[in-house]
């Protein structure tokens, strides 16, 4: 599939927002900037450089053009013509064709739905204006469990996947920055998630190291996208998970299977825990509404029903979230 060498002039347009996708093409030497239009202002969505693939997401499942794309500079491309492609169809297999135009289709569905979701839009500096919070989060989180299960390769008793590959669809779905994207897979790896290696050809791999785990995080935070408000992640931390895990000890201790915990009368022994009265019920409130807790309340106390056999992971969970947090990635930089 040799293709046709093109060259564009800095600012020469490469195709608009729908146009028909008879082509994808592949960056030679050059820049590309990807971008929509807000009026008649340009809004950069990512920038693409030797090596990277743009326009195939709409080759493939041959709907019109999402984006702006035009050269920054002098820049060098090969373009792959439907007519080139179809000549590769001898040389490959069916089925494969039929797999990365299912991902597309599938892809661009998903990016439909969490578009709805957001109820917002991207504006010049990436910051997200919308109704739900811990949108990039989910976002990416959805993406990459995507992409998993039609991507990815055994890799040991592990499953991988390229990762440039999935940098590249990230950024045709999002058009967020390749920097969030790396500083995820960064916190990730500081979750015990994923890991991220080279190989003998010195081509980057994201390993998945705990398809569990990046399962029950991806639930939980998809779960509380739609009960936790701006105000209570704001006021979220280790004050909480102190809580929580001294209600689980009280569980615990009962020796009951479900128990009834006041939070005011736990003792001021466990590490981390807020002695103030009124700190202690505020949180319990926000910890019941999060995590969909039968509580009891008074005007003086707050009981929350918890199980320590089906609660045990939830504690991890919320150390997961407060890095994740901590790290800045419910917002675009």
């Amino acid at each position: 599939m040799a293709g046709q060498v093109r060259i564009l002039k800095e600012g020469e347009v490469l195709f608009r927002s729908g146009d028909q996708a008879d082509s994808m093409f592949i960056v030679r030497h050059g820049v590309l900037k990807v971008y929509f239009l807000k009026g008649n202002d340009e809004v950069q969505l990512a920038t693409l450089t030797d090596g990277a693939i743009v326009g195939e997401m709409a080759f493939f499942d041959q709907k019109p053009r999402s984006a702006y794309v035009k050269a920054l500079t002098q820049t060098e491309i090969t373009e792959i013509t439907r007519a080139d492609f179809d000549r590769l169809l001898t040389q490959i297999p069916r089925w494969l064709v039929t797999m990365m135009q299912s991902l597309s289709g599938r892809l661009r569905t998903t990016n439909d739905k969490l578009a709805a979701l957001e109820k917002g839009q991207l504006s010049a500096s990436f910051d997200m204006v919308s109704d739900l919070p811990l949108i990039p989060i989910v976002r990416t989180l959805r993406i990459l469990q995507l992409l998993i299960q039609q991507l990815a390769q055994k890799e040991g008793v592990n499953q991988s996947l390229d990762y440039q590959t999935t940098l590249e669809w990230w950024l045709s779905l999002t058009g967020w920055s390749r920097d969030y994207f790396a500083h995820f897979i960064a916190v990730m790896e500081k979750l015990g998630v994923l890991s991220k290696k080279s190989d003998d050809n010195k081509s980057q791999r994201i390993v998945l190291t705990s398809r569990v785990r990046l399962s029950l995080f991806s639930d939980f935070v998809i779960g509380l996208q739609t009960r936790a408000s701006f105000d209570s992640l704001r006021s979220f931390g280790p004050a909480w998970i102190a809580l929580f895990e001294a209600v689980l000890s009280e569980a615990s201790a009962s020796g009951y299977e479900t128990y009834n915990v006041p939070v005011t009368a736990i003792p001021a022994n466990y590490a981390g825990l807020p002695s103030d009265r009124q700190e202690r019920l505020k949180i319990a409130d926000d910890l019941a509404h999060w995590l969909l807790l039968k509580s009891t309340k008074t005007n003086v106390e707050i009981l929350l029903k918890v199980s320590p056999k089906e609660h045990k992971n939830t504690v991890t969970l919320l150390k997961m979230l407060n890095t994740v947090l901590s790290e800045k990635l419910d917002s675009i930089v």
